[in-house]
């Protein structure tokens, strides 16, 4: 077990000049030091706070107004833990960049092309159209242009992040990406589970994704470890949810690993994919993204 420890950590500074709009994130408090925010887009950030620091677990999509909304939250130092590379996930962690940022080395260059200008503004152009987000163009701009974090960190399976007496364990969860990882807070009984866990469905066709054998292995580990934690907070959609749901995702990736054709096929933009549902969750997936493959 690696006990991480992070220098010249960052504190999140008081607006200088105009101040930048606190209204994009919404904010929901867990307990007296955990706080669940949503972002425009719909994903969720946390701030989980120690006696000596404070942890963002993800940093959103990149809108502005972030730091000015942890700092209400919090005046203690803050460092940022990502649970993978997706640009809704890494959007302003290069504002954290003087504490540290922290992300599975495989998902390194995922997390890295997120924030290719050309990149941003067609997920932005996606995005608004799809939950009906106005940007003027001076957001839209800013948004394309946002910095990836030039300092960061890896995390591994079992290190240790302690902001002070709530240690933090890294708990790695490949599928969705090869990267993924979730956060386990045993002292509060919590586990953040980004994308691995979610009510709705995993995305595992990407060519940076695992594989299926992949998800089932990571929700059998997640699964033996429901004695330590009684709430899962996930990256999207609805929350907190129970251990349970892991069964159901344990459920269809056996299934689909028994017969890799009981998907229904689903066209995308660019291609498609295969989708197994069970009860409220779902497996997307391609033939290829089923088995584990060492070349991949």
């Amino acid at each position: 077990m690696r006990y991480l420890r992070y220098e010249n950590c960052w504190r999140c500074p008081l607006p200088q000049q105009k101040r930048a709009d606190m209204g994009n994130y919404k904010i929901r408090q867990i307990d007296g030091a955990t706080w669940q925010l949503e972002d425009p887009f719909h994903t969720y950030l946390y701030v989980i706070e120690g006696e000596r620091e404070a942890v963002l677990f993800d940093a959103g999509n990149g809108f502005s107004g972030l730091s000015e909304t942890i700092r209400t939250l919090t005046d203690k130092p803050v460092s940022v833990i990502l649970s993978h590379g997706h640009f809704d996930h890494t959007g302003c962690a290069g504002e954290f960049e003087h504490g540290r940022v922290w992300i599975s080395q495989r998902d390194e260059k995922l997390m890295r092309e997120g924030f290719e200008r050309e990149y941003r503004e067609k997920e932005a152009d996606f995005f608004c159209a799809l939950y009906q987000v106005r940007m003027t163009e001076r957001e839209r701009a800013d948004f394309a242009e946002v910095k990836a974090p030039a300092r960061y960190s890896y995390l591994a399976e079992g290190d240790v992040f302690d902001p002070g007496e709530r240690p933090l364990r890294v708990i790695e969860t490949p599928g969705h990406t090869r990267g993924s990882i979730c956060l386990l807070d045993e002292r509060n009984r919590m586990l953040f589970s980004g994308d691995t866990v979610c009510n709705n469905e995993i995305l595992v066709y990407f060519d940076h994704s695992a594989t299926v054998e992949d998800v089932l292995a990571s929700d059998e580990k997640l699964y033996g470890l429901r004695d330590r934690y009684d709430a899962i907070w996930p990256g999207h959609h609805s929350c907190p949810l129970g251990a349970e749901i892991i069964e159901d995702y344990e459920t269809a990736a056996r299934r689909i690993l028994e017969n890799p054709r009981i998907g229904e096929r689903v066209e995308l933009a660019e291609g498609h994919k295969l989708l197994y549902s069970y009860r409220t969750i779902g497996i997307s997936y391609l033939p290829e993204t089923v088995y584990r493959d060492d070349s991949r």
